[in-house]
């Protein structure tokens, strides 16, 4: 029974993963209703309890809703639960990110990651140094192939090491809750990263602003370190073609950033002392 029930489980699972990459297509708009469950077997070629099960996690990822007597309805794409990481898998398996996911990441990562850095500067232990250097050890080896996203002999691609970087500064902050949203959203991040880094010459830029992010960090200089994060940002803005986005946030993180002081959070003084 178990192993039936597993069974039914993995092909849901396909039949979800199938209907998730064609909505992310925009074969279906919010509002619009997909086929009958009956149409889908027939299409998926699988039982009903395995099509509800797809339908299903559709459903629980805020993707679909069932409205009983009238069918699957498809949902706003504000409704989707975006940050489950099966739902961001998704989206960085998909050959066409969705743009404004693509946009909508990064505007968070430029808003967040300059002060998760700083608060990395203060916090980081000889753990989570060594971390963020292998990371960038990664990166440089990759580069050095000129050829982008060339895997190395673990199977990893500069940009699988890019987003190893970036996960480990989350996690040196030691807050458990950036933390939790490396891990969140380490796939979405798979995507803005793997979109933006296109080249090999645009592999090597960005690897000089993460070695002098990486340094800012060692030295545990936290102002320093929140310009040298916008500046790996602007970097990622220039090849996602996000510049004007990206200044009008720094327009707001400067100003934020002056409320808050030399002695504040970022400063490289900690009040406690």
């Amino acid at each position: 029974m178990a192993i039936r029930s597993r069974e039914m489980k993995d092909l849901g699972t396909q039949v979800a993963e199938q209907l998730a990459a064609e909505l992310l297509a925009g074969r279906w708009g919010p509002g619009d209703l997909l086929p009958k469950e009956t149409e889908l077997c027939e299409r998926f070629r699988m039982s009903r309890p395995s099509v509800r099960s797809g339908l299903q996690m559709l459903t629980s990822l805020g993707i679909v809703r069932r409205v009983s007597g009238h069918g699957t309805v498809v949902e706003a794409f504000e409704d989707w639960n975006l940050l489950d990481p099966l739902m961001t898998q998704w989206m960085a398996q998909h050959d066409t990110p969705n743009p404004r996911f693509l946009s909508d990441i990064f505007a968070f990562r430029h808003a967040v990651e300059p002060y998760v850095s700083a608060m990395a500067a203060r916090a980081a232990t000889a753990r989570d140094l060594l971390a963020m250097e292998e990371a960038f050890i990664g990166m440089e080896a990759t580069v050095r192939s000129d050829v982008p996203n060339l895997a190395d002999s673990q199977g990893k691609t500069y940009s699988d090491y890019d987003v190893e970087f970036h996960a480990a500064i989350y996690r040196a902050t030691h807050n458990i809750i950036w933390t939790r949203m490396a891990h969140i959203l380490r796939p979405a991040i798979l995507l803005v990263v793997r979109t933006s880094n296109a080249t090999a010459e645009e592999l090597r830029d960005s690897l000089e602003r993460h070695r002098h992010l990486m340094e800012c960090i060692r030295l545990r200089r936290a102002e320093e370190t929140f310009e040298a994060a916008l500046g790996v940002m602007a970097r990622t803005a220039y090849d996602l073609g996000l510049e004007k986005m990206a200044s009008e946030d720094a327009d707001l993180l400067a100003k934020w950033k002056g409320q808050v002081g030399p002695m504040g959070p970022l400063g490289n003084k900690n009040p406690r002392d």
